[in-house]
């Protein structure tokens, strides 16, 4: 009768241990691994373990069998600093997660873990067809580079990369557009793929989904708010980007306009915010000559004229109210509590900018020193100093740059932010900065 227990405790325990995972100790012994038996890698992001459990899924007998079997598998949690890397490359946003990988670490496919054992099975079913059919980014992207183009090619090459995280795809729609007819881009799914790809303002595929615009601005809000703002930043930053990699003040302008329109009716917060991205666009391109005076009338029309009692006090369910009122397409501009930080940049964007002009440096002066006056901040009193010293009052630099040293060892900042403003108060102190 013992040896029947013993037994049944030894196949019971075997048991156990066929229902868990096994996973790699690093990624490089999972892509080692990878290398030598040609198959995939999972990398099982997980949450904390103060959080949802999500353990007893991934190590249910029929999980494990089939992820041992197919898959190479390494485990890292989100908040650990390889985790954090990971997380970054492949531009993962949901956890827990699962990313497929080949062992070049190519990005095969990423998705949610799951919360039950169907999911987590189609999700690894869904890598390895994927994988077996050639439904990679990095096999599209040889694709492109290799073959001739069609239709078909461009699109599933910008869908693998915008799963990926990747929205930088203007030029591939502006491409996309060539092999399609007018009618074909009238469909309401043609029209939600090229908003989604992020084209330029007023590109080629953007004006094409604009010839009809009654149309495109119907399916338009059909899709989630979020989706809206994120579809109208993306043609921001895209447009934006490629002015300034260009230096196109023509494309700038487009940003610019676009995003003011984007605000429809609210005029104010429309204007105010399409301003911003022409200073952007001057500051990025080092156009000075247009930046500081445009900031200067900017800054003292948005940020000095802020009265201190709407930065110190925040009513929520004031705020709640404010903030239901925005245009449904549109992200909600910066709060009054911003302020003091947004004086402080401006002031210090003069300074890196280099600026000698002592109406330009007045004006930063006076923007930090207002900063200050909302919110005590040892990073204020760093830039105070710095443009103190620019004016050549070195000793009102010492002085402040000091302050900074002071408050940044009462509120417990880090060593080496500490050292690098003694080093600068050292460097004011020798006329060296």
């Amino acid at each position: 009768m013992k040896k029947i227990t013993l037994l049944s405790f030894i196949i019971f325990n075997a048991q156990l241990s066929f229902s868990q995972i096994k996973f790699q100790k690093s990624l490089p012994d999972a892509v080692k691994q990878a290398s030598s038996t040609k198959k995939s890698i999972c990398i099982h992001i997980t949450i904390p373990v103060y959080a949802k459990d999500t353990k007893s899924i991934i190590d249910q007998a029929d999980v494990s069998s089939f992820y041992n079997k197919n898959f190479i598998n390494y485990k890292v949690e989100m908040m650990d600093s390889v985790g954090r890397e990971l997380i970054n490359k492949y531009g993962v946003t949901v956890f827990p997660a699962s990313v497929f990988i080949d062992y070049k670490q190519n990005l095969i496919f990423k998705t949610s873990t799951g919360d039950n054992t169907e999911n987590v099975l189609n999700n690894g079913k869904t890598a390895l067809t994927r994988k077996n059919t050639g439904i990679m980014l990095s096999t599209y992207e040889e694709k492109y580079a290799n073959e001739k183009h069609s239709a078909k090619l461009i699109k599933n090459y910008i869908n693998l990369r915008m799963e990926a995280g990747i929205f930088d795809n203007a030029k591939l729609i502006d491409e996309y557009v060539d092999y399609k007819t007018i009618g074909e881009l009238n469909d309401p799914n043609e029209i939600i793929f090229i908003l989604r790809s992020g084209a330029y303002a007023f590109g080629k595929a953007f004006n094409i989904n604009g010839l009809n615009k009654t149309k495109t601005d119907s399916v338009f809000m059909t899709l989630p708010l979020q989706e809206r703002i994120d579809i109208n930043d993306r043609v921001i930053n895209n447009t934006q980007n490629e002015a300034i990699r260009t230096k196109n003040i023509a494309m700038a302008q487009a940003a610019m306009n676009f995003t003011r329109n984007t605000w429809s009716d609210n005029y104010n917060e429309g204007s105010k915010q399409s301003q911003l991205k022409i200073l952007n666009y001057y500051k990025a391109v080092k156009d000075t000559a247009n930046y500081y005076p445009q900031t200067s009338y900017f800054v003292d029309q948005y940020y000095m004229r802020v009265n201190a009692d709407s930065i110190r006090f925040q009513d929520p369910s004031i705020l709640g109210k404010m903030q239901s009122k925005v245009p449904t397409f549109n992200q909600p501009s910066p709060s009054n509590a911003n302020i003091p930080d947004l004086l402080n940049n401006a002031a210090w964007d003069f300074y890196i900018l280099g600026t000698r002009n002592k109406l330009y440096l007045s004006k930063a002066f006076l923007w930090v020193k207002r900063a200050i006056d909302l919110k005590q901040n040892f990073q204020y009193y760093d830039t105070l100093a710095q443009i103190f010293y620019r004016m050549e009052f070195y000793d009102e630099a010492l002085i402040n740059q000091n302050k900074s040293i002071n408050m940044a060892i009462e509120v417990g900042t880090s060593t080496n932010i500490i050292e690098s403003l003694k080093s600068t108060g050292q460097k004011i102190k020798d006329r060296k900065l």
